[in-house]
């Protein structure tokens, strides 16, 4: 080959090198673009884990109904958080699911707690938050502004032997006061003249086979006068005792821890100057039947117990406060 063929030949070789390593280096971009966007997504997958943060929406416990709502909430914003790292390549936003609050027990009475709601008896029927133990015993009638409790004949609170309550449950310390007269039911402009004819308030253990409970209560009571009686039974023995008083009385039954008072006043009257001795009973439980009760000790009674209303409250300063 002469030198000019020798020098094409060269261009040529050069020329075709230059070629091949061009192509190689596309080649070469082009994998190390793959691999470039196939670590991206193992990235993103990866990223996807932060999803998980959204378990911060796991149930709450204890409190209100309204704990629960809130706990509720949080877990949609943990489900949002959840959604986003789905967003950049995961299954988060499953995780981010928030579970539903549990909600806590309904508020009872008792020191730190709610209070049943107090009655004025207005309307012509009793309100469905209260409860009637032993409905057979005596008529309920609520008319006027006021409930009247009429026993029927046996009715009576003393030993194993029931009258009507109506009541509402309450838990630990309370007091709990009432308006009440007494009257025939013949004739309302009369005070009641039969034995044991009385009305008013009661404590009572709600189970149990045996009768437990702290009454007071205003009428024409067992020692055959008008007065205030108070009365304590234990598994079904009663005691009890009374002051002379006149046939309407406000009395109030004030609970803390194991000791129970009965106080009574004219209506109207300020302050709490007069009560029972206190009544001891440990063995009565927390929670409580407390409400309103009359009773009879004749066979055929001639008698009404008006409540005009009633009020349940924490024993706050004091039973006499």
């Amino acid at each position: 080959m002469n030198a000019v063929g020798r020098r094409l030949a060269g261009v040529l070789g050069s020329l075709a090198a230059a070629l091949i390593a061009a192509a190689g280096c596309s080649a070469g971009g082009e994998a190390l673009g793959a691999g470039g966007a196939a670590g991206s997504g193992a990235t993103g997958g990866a990223s996807a884990t932060g999803g998980g943060s959204a378990t911060a929406g796991a149930p709450g416990t204890g409190g209100e109904s309204e704990t629960g709502g809130s706990t509720a909430a949080m877990g949609g914003t943990g489900e949002a958080a959840g959604g986003s790292g789905a967003g950049n390549g995961g299954a988060g936003g499953a995780a981010g699911a928030g579970g539903a609050g549990t909600a806590g027990a309904a508020p009872t009475g008792g020191t730190g707690g709610a209070f049943p709601a107090g009655d004025e008896f207005e309307g012509s029927a009793l309100s469905p938050d209260w409860t009637v133990l032993r409905p057979d015993l005596a008529d309920v009638v609520v008319s006027g502004g006021a409930l009247s409790l009429t026993p029927h004949g046996g009715a009576l609170w003393y030993q194993a032997s029931q009258g009507v309550l109506v009541y509402k449950l309450v838990t630990g310390d309370f007091k709990v006061t009432a308006t009440v007269h007494a009257r025939r039911a013949s004739n309302r402009d009369q005070t009641p003249n039969q034995f044991a004819d009385v009305g008013g308030l009661m404590g009572r253990n709600p189970s149990g086979s045996s009768e437990n409970y702290v009454l007071g209560v205003v009428g024409y009571a067992e020692m055959n006068q008008l007065a205030v009686e108070h009365k304590s039974t234990t598994n079904s023995k009663s005691t009890y005792g009374e002051t002379a008083f006149t046939a309407d009385a406000e009395l109030r039954l004030c609970r803390t821890g194991e000791t129970f008072t009965i106080y009574y006043r004219h209506p109207g009257d300020t302050g709490w100057p007069t009560s029972v001795a206190p009544i001891t009973r440990a063995d009565l439980p927390a929670t409580l039947q407390v409400g309103m009760i009359a009773y009879t000790g004749v066979r055929s009674p001639d008698y009404v117990s008006i409540f005009d209303r009633i009020t349940f409250e924490p024993v706050g300063a004091g039973c006499d406060r």
